[in-house]
């Protein structure tokens, strides 16, 4: 008896735990983390990121003796900063094998001023019109061109 209930208990866990279609717009936590773009983009600015964080580390790193700075913290904030907004657009085109959006490419370039917030921030004011969304304004989302065009006579 005592079999049978482990391995119905064993059963029912083993359904319970398979696997299911994830998709970002119904889960609050991939909602969260990737916002409403794509989760390639939150790779691309976490890689700039940690990148533009090591060289400002080596700008504020004394070397050498006596100790020297190349850089106050100040300005190699302002020197990464810059670079990663420069960097992050490009990175992000190749990276997507498309022009990013102008919501996509303000977002990136405000994380690399504010890591975290600005991306929010971008969110949160930006207003949502089809040319920040990139979107075509005569066309809805789900309309493409290109495919079943009618042939009106």
């Amino acid at each position: 008896m005592y079999r049978q209930v482990l391995r119905t208990a064993a059963l029912i866990l083993a359904i319970g735990l398979q696997s299911q279609a994830v998709r970002a717009q119904d889960n609050p936590i991939l909602k969260f983390l990737f916002g409403n773009q794509d989760p390639r983009l939150t790779a691309t600015g976490i890689g700039i990121g940690a990148a533009a964080t090591g060289a400002s580390y080596a700008l504020t790193h004394k070397h050498g003796v006596p100790a020297t700075r190349i850089a106050s913290p100040g300005f190699a904030y302002a020197i990464t900063s810059f670079g990663c907004a420069v960097v992050y657009p490009i990175i992000g085109t190749i990276v997507l094998h498309r022009e990013l959006t102008p919501r996509e490419a303000y977002a990136g370039i405000a994380g690399c001023f504010i890591p975290f917030i600005g991306p929010w921030i971008v969110e949160r004011t930006l207003p949502h019109t089809a040319w920040n969304d990139g979107i075509s304004p005569g066309l809805s989302p789900r309309h493409h061109p290109y495919r079943h065009r009618r042939k009106h006579p």
